[in-house]
């Protein structure tokens, strides 16, 4: 029963760790999109997009090693969502990072993806405090 007390508990620890390291990307990376990916007046590198895909690379890990939980684990599904959506915008961003004559419009989709991680992110909150 302690083995079974203790994963629950790193789990949660981990789980949260996971989820505010996606929200901080996604806010980072909001911002580098509103400001047309110019930094310090120097448009941002492929390897400095690296730290977004190293991100997802790490939160997809544990979302593998998580999936052994039970499928009816609100937080695992939860969690899958929200690095599905931050998966979706890092790329997304990506393009429009890469395409020189993007549009109003395309960033306006950008931001709603960045919202879609947020709102994901608290998502996996709740679901979180109700497996407490």
């Amino acid at each position: 029963m302690l083995f079974a007390s203790c994963y629950s508990s790193n789990y949660r620890r981990e789980m949260l760790a996971s989820v505010a390291l996606v929200s901080s990307l996604s806010d980072k990376l909001a911002d580098y999109c509103r400001a047309d990916f110019i930094v310090d007046k120097h448009p941002l590198s492929s390897e400095e997009m690296g730290e977004f895909y190293y991100g997802l690379k790490k939160v997809r890990a544990f979302e593998q090693m998580t999936a052994k939980r039970p499928a009816s684990d609100a937080s695992g599904r939860a969690f899958s969502t929200l690095v599905d959506a931050y998966e979706k915008f890092v790329r997304d961003a990506d393009q429009y990072r890469l395409n020189p004559s993007h549009t109003q419009e395309q960033l306006a989709h950008l931001l709603k993806d960045h919202d879609l991680v947020k709102r994901s992110a608290e998502e996996v909150k709740r679901a979180l405090n109700t497996e407490s």
